[in-house]
């Protein structure tokens, strides 16, 4: 039952792209919006902001091949709360020559987590993670996909377990696992 004395007083809004740049590359943005839609008090500032974007942050990964190796990270921190924040700009360039792979959301969290880095960041980061993934694999299969060029595309045991419909006992792990058998069988 909805309750109609509900009033909406914040939005996060998370939008990705991916885009192909050609020679097996994709660029990935993603976008992180906070936007406060009554007034707040800042302890630390001591004053009050007036409803509005707090966060308007992007991320760009450049990504190359199946084994979807980060090439280049460009952060934009167009709003913010703090000058303060700006500080973490650079924070995530560590990510040039890592892989989006098993373990990439707990090697982002001890990596960056904390003070370390932005939260924020961060957590458009770990959504954007999935999303280099798919943009890949649309890259990918883009084009008709064979047995034969089942090697050009990334690994793809790591979606064991990410979910119910790829659970180890499931019929689509079961599924690939007869496909890769018989492509090493010819």
């Amino acid at each position: 039952m909805a309750d109609n004395r509900r009033e909406k007083i914040h939005t996060r809004n998370i939008s990705i792209s991916t885009y192909d740049m050609g020679d097996d590359t994709v660029m990935v943005e993603g976008i992180l919006r906070d936007e406060r839609l009554r007034p707040t008090y800042s302890l630390t500032a001591n004053e009050t902001f007036q409803p509005g974007i707090i966060h308007d942050l992007k991320i760009s990964l450049t990504v190359r091949g199946k084994d979807l190796v980060i090439e280049d990270v460009n952060v934009e921190m167009m709003e913010v709360p703090s000058k303060e924040c700006k500080k973490t700009r650079e924070s995530l360039r560590p990510l040039i020559g890592h892989r989006i792979a098993s373990g990439f959301t707990l090697w982002v969290k001890n990596t960056f987590g904390g003070p370390r880095g932005c939260t924020h960041l961060n957590a458009l980061l770990l959504a954007m993670a999935p999303a280099v993934v798919q943009g890949y694999w649309v890259l990918k299969a883009s084009k008709p996909i064979s047995l034969g060029s089942m090697g050009d595309l990334p690994d793809a045991s790591y979606l064991v377990d990410t979910c119910w419909v790829w659970r180890k006992d499931g019929p689509l792990v079961k599924k690939m696992a007869d496909m890769l058998q018989e492509m090493e069988g010819k």
